[in-house]
Order: structure tokens, then C-alpha cells, then sequence
């Protein structure tokens, strides 16, 4: 009977969100955009299947941080950032440009490593995941090209890069994925967010206008809850 180590099936997951990365760099290279995008968010599933996977069969290991680390540099670094270049800014500065966000995610899942390594847990990601930057970068691509054409694409392209870019490197707190079991009524107002958001996303005819809408959406939740919290903190000193 042939024996199968269960640590590989996490890593199986792993493999998949870098073959989306790869697959979607074909299609960016064609200028086939929304496929490219689809896949970012295909790999982004697979990404978060793969660590709750290992964690729930026990077989969470360095080997495995690392080697999700390195397929999510590809698929939400390097893939977006070729996209932001193939699509509105070909040029040298473009490239700088492009550059800078892959930094900013590599930085970004340095940090998460070290406090993964630590032992650091948290309700909250410290920092836009480099995920979500991936999936708001390449929707706003989507977006200005099917669902709102203007002549500024490229200026408001320059600005939500470096807007996400300075998210992922900043100390700002964002939700994870809501969890079902909790009945909280913050809880529940995520999970309505959720639920509704995935329905307009799926159906075809809405998932262009309204992607990356949503996505921006979950972005301003984070600078809110900072805001809010610089607020909260003045508050005593002047108590």
C-alpha cells in the first residue's frame, strides 16, 4: 500500500496559487487582462486554502511559510506589477513604478513571516495582505477598461499603486475572513459584506463594475479603523 505524507497537501495548494501566477503572466503578456486578473484571484483562494488547511491537519511548518511565501511573491508581486506596466504605464518610469509595489508586497511577506516564525497571532493582518493589494491593483485595471474609460487611467493608475503600495509596508490593522461561527453584530455586518460582495463578483454581468468597487470598499475600512484609532488615542491625553 503506498503511503502518502500528508504534509504535501498543503503544499499542493501552494503549487496551484503559483501556477495561477504563472498562467496569468501569459495572459497579461497577450494583454488579455480580465483572464490574467481572474487568475490573481483564483491564486488568492488557493493561498488562503492552503494555510488553514495545514494549520487545521496540524502541518503547519517553516518549509511550508517559506515556500507559500516565495509562489506569493510571484503571483500577487510580480504579476500585478507586470500588469500595471503592460496595461497603462510602458515606460521606464512605469517600470520604477512597478517596481516599487513589488517591493512593497516583498517587504509586506518578509514581516508576516517573522511574526509567523515568532509566534505572533492576531485577529487583524498588520497591513494590507499582499493578496488583497493584487487583487485591488489588477480590478482597477479591469475596471477603467471595461466599466469606467477615462483619459486619466494611467495618473489614477500611479496613485492606487503607491496609495496600496504604502498600505502593505504601513502598521495598518485589516479583518481577516469573517469567521461563520462568531454571531457578534460586527461579525455579522462582515459576513453580509461577504456574502453579498462574493454574489456580485461571481454573476458575470456585475462582476466588472463591481469588483473593484468592493475591493476599495475593504481598503477604506482599514484607514477608518486607523483614523479612528489615532482619535481614540488623543482622547485621554487631553482628558
Amino acid at each position: 500500500m503506498i503511503h502518502i505524507n500528508r504534509a504535501i497537501i498543503p503544499n499542493l495548494f501552494t503549487i496551484g496559487n503559483l501556477l495561477c501566477g504563472f498562467l496569468a503572466l501569459r495572459y497579461i503578456a497577450e494583454g488579455r487582462y480580465v483572464p490574467a486578473a481572474w487568475l490573481i484571484v483564483l491564486g488568492a483562494a488557493l493561498d488562503n486554502m492552503d494555510g488553514r488547511i495545514a494549520r487545521l491537519m496540524g502541518r503547519d511548518s517553516a518549509f511550508g511559510i517559506e515556500f507559500d511565501s516565495l509562489a506569493d511573491v510571484c503571483t500577487f508581486g510580480v504579476v500585478p506589477a507586470f500588469m500595471l506596466y503592460h496595461s497603462l504605464l510602458s515606460s521606464a518610469w512605469g517600470a520604477t513604478l512597478a517596481f516599487v509595489f513589488l517591493l512593497g508586497g516583498a517587504f509586506r511577506l518578509a514581516r508576516y513571516n517573522v511574526m509567523s516564525h515568532e509566534g505572533r497571532k492576531s485577529d487583524y493582518f498588520t497591513g494590507l495582505p499582499i493578496p488583497a493589494a493584487a487583487i485591488a491593483l489588477s480590478q482597477f485595471i479591469v475596471f477603467t477598461e471595461h466599466s469606467w474609460e477615462t483619459a486619466h487611467a494611467a495618473q489614477l493608475g500611479v496613485m492606487v499603486t503607491m496609495f496600496l503600495t504604502v498600505l502593505m509596508v504601513s502598521r495598518v490593522e485589516y479583518d481577516s475572513m469573517p469567521s461563520f461561527r462568531s454571531g457578534g453584530l460586527w461579525d455579522r455586518c462582515k459576513q453580509v459584506f461577504f456574502i453579498g460582495a462574493v454574489a456580485l463578483i461571481v454573476y458575470p454581468t456585475t462582476s466588472k463594475d463591481f469588483f473593484f468597487p468592493l475591493v476599495l470598499a475593504y481598503l477604506v475600512t482599514g484607514v477608518g479603523r486607523a483614523v479612528a484609532g489615532m482619535f481614540s488615542d488623543e482622547a485621554p491625553q487631553h482628558a
